[in-house]
């Protein structure tokens, strides 16, 4: 068993966001994010993995295949795998997103357009 206290994981930057692994298993991975006002992740999409995020804490917007939607916490946005996407927080606030990816190991590819 894998315990983790989120609290103790939310750091942010000023210069970039921070990302750190959580969980690496072979049909699943977790990730935190945080990002400081105005900070985003670039367009990208994944070859075979489906993507949920969960907003933590924060408000931002996430963007998947062209369509947007407003996030804030509780919120929850899957991006199918193949389908572009991109994640940016609101420039008043900071934001702690989770993200996990199934399945996982490097299953799918990343690419970044």
């Amino acid at each position: 068993m894998q315990t983790l206290a989120l609290g103790d994981l939310i750091e942010f930057a000023a210069d970039k966001r921070i990302r750190k692994r959580l969980i690496m298993a072979n049909r699943i991975e977790a990730e935190l994010v945080c990002y400081a006002p105005g900070q985003a992740t670039v367009e990208h999409h994944h070859v075979g993995q489906d993507e949920i995020f969960y907003i933590v804490e924060g408000s931002g917007a996430i963007t998947v295949d062209g369509e947007t939607t407003q996030v804030s916490a509780g919120s929850m946005v899957l991006a199918p795998a193949e389908s572009k996407h991109s994640v940016q927080s609101d420039p008043d606030s900071n934001m702690v997103m989770m993200f996990f990816k199934a399945p996982g190991r490097g299953a799918g590819k990343s690419n970044k357009t």
